[in-house]
């Protein structure tokens, strides 16, 4: 896999050397760590290491570090998983952990350039994501790119110990990408 090049972003495939104190300090953290499943359990470098190695060895998934163009300085990371060839669909997942980067935009940017790569490059037909409903920046950032809602999911999930609910979003190949 190449490198993929956006306005301010570099996106290359995640590997573990990637895997710093800084990245298990980014999945521990409760502010980073809200709306990400990895939550539920501590990290450490070896989990997060084995999580990395694991998804390089998965053919049906594609992990980018999302990098500070000017810096090289890693600031979170991006994933096209769950990749069905039949269908030519796959899921799209990330987060920012590097606070000084929140709400300038990285994220919308991240989620226009891999959804277009995955059009581009993989051929895909349709790329999806879900967030969490009080997730309002995850659910902007796909929408200004383009995503529509395409489910509400009442009650299931759990957050701050209540059941909330998530929404599904969805972009085709033929929609216009923002």
């Amino acid at each position: 896999m190449n490198e993929v090049i956006s306005e301010r972003l570099l996106f290359r495939a995640l590997s573990e050397k990637d895997v710093t104190s800084r990245y298990v300090d980014w999945l521990n953290d409760p502010d980073v760590n809200r709306f990400l499943e990895t939550r539920f359990v501590q990290q450490t470098l070896d989990s997060c290491r084995e999580y990395v190695s694991k998804v390089e060895k998965d053919p049906l998934s594609y992990h980018f570090g999302i990098f500070d163009q000017k810096t090289l300085e890693h600031i979170g990371n991006i994933k096209l998983g769950f990749i069905n060839e039949h269908h030519k669909s796959g899921q799209l997942s990330l987060f920012i952990g590097e606070k000084s980067y929140w709400g300038n935009g990285y994220a919308t940017e991240s989620i226009r350039r891999i959804t277009l790569w995955g059009f581009d490059e993989l051929e895909l037909e349709r790329i999806e994501a879900g967030c969490y409903d009080s997730n309002v920046g995850s659910l902007r950032a796909f929408l200004k790119v383009g995503y529509s809602v395409e489910g509400y999911l009442r009650g299931s999930l759990v957050s701050d110990d209540r059941r909330i609910g998530g929404f599904w979003m969805g972009m085709l190949r033929t929609d216009k990408i923002a």
